[in-house]
């Protein structure tokens, strides 16, 4: 069998930020992220000299294939017959031009009277001219530089931005790429800015906004491997980038995470592991490895106390004894599988055995429409919960988890740092994650072929995606669904969104005390419209770079996990508890 050769990660997250420097995303789940300089990261780095917010960048490698047993091996520039890397990235945000969303709705297609965003806008050609498109930009070899600006347009694309006078913010980039002296991609993200042509400008809900644009973006990352010999070949296997708000926890992971939400929609739609799922049914001779398929769930449950107001020692769970197979332990499993929500039932907040609050304590779906039917809590995945199924039934091995192929490796990490639900409509992608239309392998973003502009203005799942095509789907603008996703009234109890991706309290560090306080608003709103620190979502859009990360000071086995780097000044007072 030939060579071939496939880009890793399959999808790729950048994020913005208003530095002109970066650093790289993880490429382990809940890792910190990497200085292109191969120095370790520090609680420092998350800022520049001038305490600006770096941007994340997302780095691609091509790898080459020999066959099908074979891990892989990054191609590199004068090694193995390999003269350079060609690169082509085409980002688009096209937010401003397609249908409001609404909760559960869209993910398998929209009614003809569905609502359109901007919809007084009624002139196709002046829909087209809504969508940023700066074009593709390409780098032919290492240490180079482009960027998707309104500025630079090296090909003579047919660019769209938004109007020069946008309010708080213009829009005249969509970010940039380089390559490292490796040959590998790096793709950066904008500055963040999110803009209205409406003077002054409002904001009149967290997810549909007219006259309003951002600078997150998405498209299509592909390659040409170039030989000494003169020989070029196209990477039969590209790659999808993400350009997302900044994950303000990077070392911690969302109980369902992006990764968990496609992996389970391949299970059980697309015979991925038929032996987990299988012509209908779970298969229950399957044997889930604790290491590696029970832990980082139960893991990440123990780390929320660190993000959200919640007593720590309930959610300090003992892994050894829920790893050790011994009996003894049966019912301490069985105890904590009772806890967790059935996907089955999204709407139950107790539970039956026990009456306790079942987990995840999070908003669902479709939490926003009380009465409704269906996902007013979020659940684990069927898969996770299966998985659990089998753990509190002893049916699971101990021992090391089996060790991914590298390039394998990075698609996971990549995802797992990822908001996995809910997707109300989440932070880097929404519900067409589960569409399986969207995808021409696991974890591959279908193209779509020979896209010229104008960019479309519908969608055609058969022939594949364009640039800005996964984006398009969340809030406009991002700021807004940021600010007021932190807790939600459901049957009168206050649920939490994604307090990983955008904590509600944090701790400071007090001379050695540990003192929790909000992250944003008040102890009784973390998004008060009338708190005068980001209370309101305009406020969002103009100081969301100046909130804090949360960082371990501590080791592995004794986190401590404290807000670093926060250069806005801390009003109110400290609430939630301390430790």
């Amino acid at each position: 069998m030939d060579a071939h050769f496939k880009i890793h990660p399959a999808i790729g997250v950048a994020r913005v930020g208003d530095s002109e420097d970066y650093y790289l995303a993880p490429e382990t789940p809940g890792g910190l992220p990497l200085l292109p300089d191969g120095r370790p990261f520090t609680p420092r780095d998350f800022r520049d000299a001038h305490h600006a917010l770096r941007r994340q960048g997302a780095r691609f490698t091509v790898f080459r294939y020999a066959g099908p047993d074979d891990p892989g091996t990054e191609v590199r520039p004068g090694q193995g017959g390999v003269a350079r890397i060609e690169w082509q990235v085409h980002l688009a945000n096209k937010k401003a031009i397609w249908y409001e969303f609404q909760v559960l709705l869209g993910e398998y297609g929209y009614a003809p009277d569905h609502p359109l965003r901007n919809a007084q806008v009624t002139d196709p050609a002046e829909r087209r001219a809504m969508i940023i498109d700066p074009g593709p930009r390409r780098l032919t070899g290492p240490g180079q530089a482009v960027d998707f600006s309104r500025a630079d347009n090296p090909d003579h694309y047919p660019m769209t931005f938004p109007p020069l006078d946008l309010e708080p913010w213009k829009i005249d980039t969509l970010g940039g790429l380089r390559t490292d002296a490796l040959g590998r991609l790096v793709v950066l993200g904008g500055d963040g800015h999110s803009g209205s042509s409406i003077h002054p400008p409002q904001i009149l809900e967290y997810a549909n906004n007219p006259g309003w644009w951002d600078d997150t973006a998405d498209g299509p990352v592909t390659a040409v491997v170039v030989f000494e010999d003169g020989r070029r070949q196209q990477v039969e296997v590209p790659a999808w980038v993400l350009v997302a708000p900044p994950r303000f926890a990077p070392q911690l992971l969302n109980i369902v995470t992006l990764h968990d939400t496609i992996f389970d929609a391949f299970v059980r739609n697309a015979g991925l592991r038929p032996d987990i799922f299988a012509g209908g049914l779970w298969q229950r001779d399957y044997v889930p490895n604790f290491a590696g398929e029970i832990a980082p769930i139960l893991e990440r449950v123990r780390n929320y106390h660190w993000v959200v107001a919640i007593p720590p020692h309930p959610h300090d769970l003992d892994l050894l004894k829920l790893g050790d197979p011994d009996p003894r332990y049966d019912g301490l499993r069985q105890f904590y599988l009772s806890v967790i929500r059935p996907p089955a039932t999204p709407n139950q907040l107790l539970s039956d055995t026990t009456g306790l609050t079942l987990m995840p304590y999070l908003a669902g779906d479709n939490c926003l429409q009380p009465g409704s039917l269906t996902s007013q809590c979020l659940t684990v995945t069927n898969t996770q919960y299966f998985l659990l199924e089998q753990w509190a039934l002893r049916k699971f091995s101990t021992g090391k988890a089996a060790a991914l192929p590298p390039g394998e490796a990075l698609d996971r990490a990549s995802l797992e740092n990822c908001v996995g639900g809910a997707f109300s409509p989440g932070i880097e992608m929404t519900w067409i994650s589960r569409n399986l239309r969207i995808y021409s392998a696991p974890y591959r973003i279908k193209h779509k072929q020979n896209v010229t502009p104008p960019l479309s203005l519908g969608e055609d799942f058969a022939q594949g995606l364009e640039p800005g095509d996964v984006g398009k789907y969340m809030a406009q603008p991002w700021q807004a669904d940021f600010n007021e996703c932190s807790t939600q009234w459901v049957d009168d109890r206050v649920l939490w969104w994604w307090p990983v991706q955008r904590p509600l309290f944090v701790y400071i560090d007090q001379g050695g005390h540990l003192k929790q306080v909000t992250w944003v608003g008040t102890d009784a709103d973390q998004s008060a419209d009338d708190y005068v620190q980001f209370g309101s979502d305009i406020e969002m859009v103009s100081g969301w770079n100046k909130l804090g990360f949360v960082y371990n000071q501590g080791t592995e086995a004794e986190p401590r996990f404290v807000e670093v780097e926060r250069t806005l000044p801390r009003p109110g007072k400290a609430g939630g508890g301390s430790q």
